[in-house]
């Protein structure tokens, strides 16, 4: 009997512990083991957007033939023989952009560029008379890399001819002035539409290496091309900002 009562008393000991505890004995059972077990860490990660630029400032680019010594600046027709007397046997002539802004008076050259280019060449074209070309009668090329170095196809981002056409710029005064793409299309060409840009009737050509824009502006016709490298938002930028390259180059100092 007397080892069958001991649990009882046990027992009914721990009972009086536990009613001596208060209203709520059991409350705090879990407190000193959430002390030390943790919540789980969630980690979290934010997206910053990027934007990458597709243009940049033309002033920073590099001007391959500057190291060119120029002609006689302060008379056209003396910088033309100079510069034709330097050309060898080819009648697309190395210049520096200052002989071009006096070749060419007025001349106009986008104040952006591809984000990506580096360098830019120029160049005016002859007859072989000794005169000037009208068509073109200027180029330059836009270049992630030294010219000439590298591939055009992988190097030369943007090409822009200019020539010297002021009856055609007469004719193609409006959209509806009848100048239809085929003057400016040819066998690489896949597809031609007219556009107005802000006024300006503006042709645009796509090819399978790229995207061409034709336009008048005074009585020069321009001609940009950039490769498919190159995105459309910087083909509409370059366009928008064209100005006077003799400007351009007294900003540049």
């Amino acid at each position: 009997m007397k080892t069958k009562g001991l649990p009882t008393a046990v027992l009914a000991a721990a009972m009086l512990i536990i009613a001596s505890c208060g209203d709520a004995p059991l409350a705090g059972i879990g407190d000193r083991s959430s002390e030390w077990i943790s919540e789980p860490t969630i980690l979290t990660t934010t997206t910053v957007a990027v934007t990458i630029p597709v243009v940049a400032d033309s002033g920073q680019l590099k001007w391959f033939n500057d190291s060119i010594k120029s002609g006689p600046l302060g008379n056209r027709q003396r910088l033309r023989d100079a510069v034709f007397a330097r050309r060898g046997s080819d009648l697309i002539v190395q210049v520096n952009r200052e002989e071009i802004a006096v070749l060419a008076p007025s001349i106009e050259f986008p104040a952006t560029s591809p984000a990506s280019a580096e360098y830019v060449t120029s160049q005016v074209v002859f007859e072989r008379s000794g005169v000037l070309s009208d068509e073109p009668a200027v180029g330059f090329g836009f270049w992630s890399s030294e010219p000439y170095t590298r591939s055009r196809t992988v190097a030369q981002l943007a090409v822009l001819w200019v020539s010297r056409d002021a009856l055609g710029s007469q004719e193609a005064s409006s959209v509806d002035s009848g100048v239809s793409c085929a003057r400016f299309s040819d066998a690489s060409t896949i597809s031609c539409e007219l556009t107005d840009r802000d006024g300006l009737p503006t042709w645009d050509l796509i090819s399978s290496t790229g995207r061409t824009w034709v336009w008048f502006d005074g009585i020069y016709r321009y001609e940009l091309f950039v490769r498919n490298s190159v995105p459309e938002e910087a083909l509409v930028t370059m366009v928008a900002s064209f100005e006077e390259l003799s400007r351009l180059n007294a900003r540049a100092g």
